[in-house]
């Protein structure tokens, strides 16, 4: 490849995270000739995907590289079972000799450290587990490119919050707000009278409802409208995903984007790309190299400079494996890009704690397969909201029998200082018998850790080098989208951002010779037809 490779090109991406791979894509679709690079073995850095052998080498190199360490700290990995399980075999034995009627009550699977490597193929672990809103900016996007073709997702099926020590179901939709009986009359009909009022809302007009709001909190205006206690908390905490402290007109803006993507594609405002987020950065990849991009693996980067060329022009350039390659514009993960590079201005920025629990159960019993948004409120006064993700074996996420369970929030002292209270509440995390009745799941494995929050860093103090920042503790990918599409703009100013890209059967090819007839199944007629 290293002789192959050409030297010069229009754009290089460094780096293989949201911001650079939607970047890369909308570069790539217009024309641009564009080269990709990674110093990883695997696409999206701190954003990817890993079945549990690759999670495993992850902990390793965070444990062992000082350059991952500057992203990735204070990771504590906890096994809760057994390395081999001999009750493993015996239950084998014993399920051969079980009555008809025993039967039909199968026994939950007694799991090892070993029966998890013997199925590693089968999870795919998120560092950066997001959800996307159904109207929101990324699924529009998707849409708009055509490169939703390239992804599946699944509908997030409920939201939990924590209510009274226990968990209780958000009603969603007007349906549920109606059918619930967790909410009196009156206050459904002042629920629904101050949420209209909040779908009404326009930044640009500013309309008099919100007017002189700007410096109170949401808490405020929840109460100044007469919610009740139970109210405010399914509105501030389980919608808005605030705290007490909440602006009143952010907290405005996170309940407008809740409702507006109401009612698209399920119950819920929410989707989960299938297999995992860390599959979204690959499908812009895929745009990328089907107009042209060139991609290289495992290609580190020595140094990033600049040189005067012909006409008084100034390119960037880059060594990697002892050659030096130019471009006209780099596009760089802020992890990758020199510090003399970056604009040193301070920056407020909270740094994220992230968990990630697999158990043997759902949170919350349910007839079908969940898949769940939980919103804890702040335990103290100190504490954040906390993010708790629940994705099960539909999703392509872990085996059959189990559940992986993320939970995110800004840092306060640690991972496990800020996470762990949480986790108990809702958890039985203390080992032992697995096939024992419990209302909790069991915590089978967690992992722990901080992860350094550069979404507001990425000024570069040289024009055409674009620094792209890592992930942030927000919900959704919106940050990323903007910063992506931000940055196409000063490449290619007047460029429409990721326009349609054909389906491969509307590609002619000239001189093309006529096709023949086309023969279709019959579910392929009717998806046509549709």
């Amino acid at each position: 490849m290293d002789d192959d490779l050409p030297t010069d090109f229009q754009v290089i991406v460094v780096g293989t995270g949201m911001v650079e791979s939607i970047v890369a894509a909308a570069c790539s679709r217009i024309g641009k000739n564009v080269l990709h690079l990674d110093s990883s073995d695997h696409y999206g850095g701190l954003w990817a995907s890993y079945n549990f052998d690759g999670l495993q080498k992850f902990i390793k190199e965070v444990n062992s590289d000082p350059k991952r360490q500057l992203q990735v700290y204070n990771l504590s990995e906890k096994w809760y079972i057994e390395k081999d399980s001999p009750q493993e075999e015996k239950k084998e034995e014993g399920d051969e000799n079980k009555t008809d009627d025993s039967k039909s009550q199968p026994s939950k699977k007694v799991w090892s450290q070993a029966s998890f490597a013997a199925e590693y193929r089968k999870f795919n672990i998120d560092m950066t587990p997001k959800l996307l809103f159904s109207r929101g900016p990324l699924v529009e996007l998707l849409i708009s490119s055509n490169i939703a073709r390239y992804a599946e997702f699944r509908c997030v099926t409920r939201v939990l919050t924590w209510l009274d020590n226990r968990l209780m179901p958000v009603p969603c939709s007007r349906a549920d707000v109606f059918a619930t009986e967790a909410v009196s009359i009156v206050e459904k009909r002042m629920l629904m009278k101050m949420l209209t009022s909040i779908v009404g809302y326009n930044e640009e007009e500013m309309n008099n409802e919100f007017k002189g709001w700007n410096d109170k909190t949401f808490k405020e205006y929840l109460e100044h409208k007469g919610l009740t206690p139970n109210l405010i908390h399914y509105v501030l905490f389980a919608i808005a995903g605030g705290t007490n402290k909440m602006p009143c007109l952010e907290g405005v803006k996170e309940c407008k984007k809740f409702l507006m993507s109401l009612g698209r594609y399920g119950n819920t405002p929410f989707l989960w790309p299938m297999y995992g987020s860390g599959e979204l950065p690959q499908c812009f990849c895929r745009l990328c190299a089907v107009f042209g991009g060139v991609y290289c693996l495992n290609r580190p980067i020595d140094k990033v400079g600049t040189k005067t060329v012909d006409e008084g022009k100034t390119v960037v350039t880059i060594d990697s494996k002892s050659k030096t390659l130019n471009c006209d514009h780099l596009v760089i993960g802020i992890n990758e890009c020199p510090k003399e590079m970056i604009s040193p201005e301070p920056v407020e920025s909270c740094d994220i704690s992230k968990a990630v629990f697999i158990t043997n159960g759902s949170i919350m019993a349910s007839e079908k397969e969940p898949l769940t948004l939980l919103r804890f409120p702040p335990l103290t006064d100190e504490d954040n909201t906390v993010t708790v993700l629940e994705v099960g074996p539909a999703t392509g996420s872990c085996p059959k029998g189990l559940f992986v369970v993320y939970f995110i929030t800004k840092k306060v002292k640690d991972a496990e200082t800020d996470l762990k209270p949480y986790a108990e509440r809702i958890f039985d995390m203390s080992g032992g018998d697995q096939t024992a009745t419990s209302e909790k799941p069991k915590c089978l494995w967690s992992v722990m850790y901080n992860v350094r929050d550069t979404s507001a860093c990425t000024r570069s103090t040289v024009d055409s080098v674009h620094v792209c920042s890592g992930p942030d503790a927000s919900l959704d990918f919106d940050r990323a989208v903007s910063q992506a599409e931000q940055i196409f703009k000063q490449i290619c100013p007047g460029e429409e951002f990721l326009p349609r890209a054909p389906d491969p059967e509307e590609i002619v090819f000239e001189e093309e010779v006529p096709r023949g007839p086309e023969f279709r199944s019959d579910d392929a007629d009717a998806e046509h037809n549709e």
